[in-house]
């Protein structure tokens, strides 16, 4: 069975399947330095987790997409304080992110 967390008209933001949690890609709220966006989208992760009585010691796997990798040092200092000390695997790569406002995007996997 799969279930459809918060749907919209292109993508639901979770989506759970046979105990996987995939999430979409997850942006900044608000426009801010590398730091606060990857703070942003931290916490707006642990909340969609939350939803589904996970948390991020149930994480797998992150892709993380930066639009500048010049960033990459000061979004790992935010990443490593928040991550703790059963980190899922990463991957992280450079892109064209969908709107010049975002510095960074990530999408997360996990098992319930």
């Amino acid at each position: 069975m799969i279930e459809r967390i918060n749907p919209g008209p292109r993508a639901s933001q979770l989506v759970l399947v046979d105990g996987r949690i995939e999430t979409s890609g997850i942006v900044a709220l608000a426009p801010g330095d590398i730091a606060t966006q990857t703070r942003c989208v931290l916490a707006q992760l642990e909340q969609w987790l939350a939803q589904v009585g996970a948390g991020k010691n149930h994480l797998t796997r992150l892709q993380i997409w930066l639009a500048d990798m010049g960033e990459f040092s000061a979004m790992n200092e935010v990443y490593d304080a928040w991550v703790g000390d059963q980190p899922p695997v990463r991957a992280c790569v450079g892109a064209a992110l969908a709107a010049p406002q975002y510095r960074i995007e990530i999408q997360a996997f996990g098992q319930l």
